[in-house]
């Protein structure tokens, strides 16, 4: 070994136990910022107390997630002009505030101020700012490193919701906003005094070594670059094609399971539901349909968080041309698993869809990650990467509000179900225009 090359192996294994460290740092922040998709366990006890219909409070989700991609936004122009450590703090200003504040909601406008643009705005910020500096630990393992770390976002829904429901069960729904507000002033808060960049030196070796491998673009792209590529537009119409339908079902997998349990699927007639299974759901109490109803909220948690992982190893291993085939292919599987599970009364196949759309939603998140690394290099991945995650915006309009209108109009979900399943034929057909872009 060459001394060059013995002092660059020096310099990694020094550093080594730091990236790990900032890893484990960054999935345990985006585990709690993840909590954003749990915003379906406060929708009973909200409509419950103030009357107010499914409609209005999926605006509430709606206007999270926009405010989610207008502070990636920030957070990606903010840290050019400052540290991660200040927009950090900025984020755990913004998620305090706002979960505290949302203990006091009387009031629509209220909670969409509150929970809608602080928390969501907050979880943007954070989201993007740990996502940009544990990544340029890892310019070598762009799509695994971004699975890994997503699957915490993804998977936090799953750990931390029976933590939740029960808070919400002891302590009401406006305690337990006032209680996480203060676990996150507290959690970001430390993050913030943790995390950092690493070294030019330390970087170089093994970013040079990802470009001679081909999986790092050889130009780094700026966000104006970027969109002036074909590949990113097309790209984008897949995004939003296969989020809409993840973000649908997450905005209210809660609700849709409740309505199967409860006996209330539409599409089974009243001898083949209690065939199926609904008129034995339908003996079970409201309190015990809840927890069945959560644990399948659960299963889309794991699988988003596991999708996360597994797309981001098939992106490293076999190209993101199969990670697109497998995800828009599993959104169509997961659709059919659901619509025929409502017509049926069948839970557990409602969980298997479930399930399916939660790996496809996980794996689409993680493609969007590794596309901008890979694709248009990691140098500015942070003000890309919150680019790229506006493709969000126009899918937490449209998929929610589908679902939720869908299910005032019919009383049911399934009719919802089968539109997104031609959604998800749409983005299989557009998976096949994605190529790399061309060098300039």
């Amino acid at each position: 070994m060459s001394h060059a090359a013995s002092q660059t192996h020096a310099t990694a294994t020094q550093t080594t136990p730091h990236r790990l460290l900032y890893f484990f740092v960054a999935f345990v922040l985006l585990m709690f910022f993840g909590l954003i998709y749990a915003w379906s366990l406060f929708v009973d006890p909200l409509e419950a107390e103030f009357g107010w219909d499914r409609s209005a409070t999926s605006v509430v989700f709606t206007l999270s997630i926009i405010t989610f991609c207008a502070g990636m936004l920030v957070a990606g122009a903010l840290e050019e002009r400052t540290s991660p450590r200040t927009v950090m703090l900025i984020t755990a200003a913004c998620l305090g505030l706002g979960l505290i504040a949302s203990a006091f909601t009387e009031s629509l406008p209220f909670i969409y101020a509150t929970y809608g643009v602080l928390v969501g705005a907050g979880v943007g910020l954070g989201t993007d700012v740990v996502m940009s500096v544990t990544l340029k630990w890892f310019p070598d393992k762009q799509g695994l490193a971004s699975g890994a770390m997503l699957m915490g976002f993804g998977g936090g829904t799953m750990l931390l919701s029976p933590v939740v429901t029960t808070m919400l069960g002891a302590l009401g729904w406006r305690m337990t906003f006032g209680a996480l507000g203060a676990v996150f002033v507290v959690l970001v808060g430390a993050g913030a005094f943790i995390m950092k960049l690493p070294t030019p030196e330390y970087v170089r070796p093994l970013l040079e070594k990802a470009r001679q491998n081909a999986t790092v673009a050889a130009v780094d792209m700026t966000g104006s670059q970027m969109v002036r590529t074909p590949t990113f537009w097309v790209f984008m119409v897949y995004l939003m094609l296969v989020t809409c339908g993840g973000l649908a079902l997450i905005s209210q997998a809660v609700p849709a399971a409740m309505e199967l349990l409860m006996g209330a699927g539409a599409g089974a007639g009243a001898s083949g539901a209690a065939a199926a299974g609904a008129g034995a759901s339908a003996a079970l109490s409201e309190a015990e349909a809840l927890m069945l109803a959560t644990a399948a909220m659960g299963s889309v948690s794991a699988m988003n968080g596991l999708g996360r992982l597994i797309n981001g190893f098939i992106w490293d291993k076999f190209g993101y041309r199969v990670c697109l085939t497998w995800i828009a292919v599993a959104f169509a599987a997961g659709m059919l698993c659901c619509a025929f599970a409502m017509m049926g009364g069948n839970f557990p196949l409602l969980v298997a869809g479930f399930m399916l759309l939660g790996l496809m939603y996980g794996g689409n998140m993680c493609s969007m990650s590794a596309m901008v690394g890979t694709f248009f290099g990691p140098k500015y991945y942070g003000i890309n990467y919150a680019i790229a995650t506006c493709q969000m915006i126009p899918a937490a309009i449209v998929g929610p509000q589908i679902l939720a209108l869908s299910q005032m109009g019919s009383g049911s979900y399934l009719g919802a179900f089968w539109v997104f399943f031609g959604v998800a034929i749409a983005a299989l057909a557009v998976s096949f225009f994605i190529k790399p872009p061309k060098a300039a």
